[in-house]
């Protein structure tokens, strides 16, 4: 059993994984291409003209590879940007869940104030939407802590779920790399090596190969599993919430 959004985010990880195994494989063979005098462009059967950049360099083995190497590395940034951000996107959709089912107001909402104005709440369109609002509310003053580990500590206490701490820690160095990438450039700070000694770093980047890249996946793909098989326990879905699956698709 699994909820929509759980499947959705699992759906939203093949994708990018597709593309990453598409990237290498283009990229291996474009690496592997027979050197010619001609640009890089003209050796692709395409006119230098229609690409600017590329019809400058000649198709040499240094140049394939210093350029094949950044394509593979900006995608394999990019596909932990997208997982962090479709993480958070699934801790919002089961926020708002479990408020739509039904849960202890005084437990879920907290310290948090939410001001809503009539005109808002009449656009709503009915219960569903004005919750929906409610909820979106405080999950943006939840995030706008801007630390993941208290984001998610707090999901698990508005929910009244147990996250185990093992899960979480297994998963908090690639969700808080996204950081590093989006405001450091990939070069981590001294809390982040000293926090995670087990990453990585060359030349002052996060080394950010297959291995890594195929490793966040799992840790936080895990971690969301986790929460989803505790939100279905404690009953804070409902019925029209949850992915009917079919024999056929994966149940895990």
């Amino acid at each position: 059993m699994q909820t929509k959004a759980f499947f959705k985010l699992k759906q939203r990880v093949v994708s990018y994984s597709t593309d990453m195994e598409l990237c290498e494989l283009l990229v291996g063979q474009f690496m592997g291409m027979p050197d010619f005098k001609e640009t890089i462009v003209g050796s692709l059967g395409a006119a230098p003209n229609d690409f600017p950049n590329l019809g400058r360099l000649r198709n040499l083995p240094q140049s394939r590879k210093a350029h094949g190497n950044h394509l593979v590395r900006t995608l394999r940034i990019a596909f932990i940007k997208e997982l962090y951000e479709d993480f958070e996107i699934y801790l919002a959709t089961i926020m708002t869940n479990a408020a739509s089912k039904g849960i202890n107001p005084h437990r879920f909402v907290g310290e948090a104030k939410v001001v809503l104005k009539a005109s808002e709440m009449l656009s709503a369109k009915g219960w569903d939407g004005v919750v929906r609002m409610v909820t979106d509310e405080i999950f943006r003053g939840l995030v706008n802590e801007r630390n993941t580990r208290t984001l998610i500590k707090k999901v698990n206490n508005s929910l009244g779920l147990e996250i185990q701490e093992t899960t979480l820690n297994s998963a908090m160095p690639y969700l808080d790399a996204r950081h590093i990438f989006v405001h450091r450039d990939g070069t981590p700070d001294k809390e982040y090596r000293e926090q995670y000694p087990e990453i990585a770093v060359k030349k002052k980047v996060i080394h950010i190969d297959s291995d890594f890249v195929a490793d966040a996946r799992e840790a936080i793909v895990e971690l969301a599993c986790e929460i989803d098989k505790q939100v279905i326990h404690a009953d804070l879905v409902q019925i029209k919430d949850m992915h009917l699956e079919k024999a056929s698709e994966d149940v895990s």
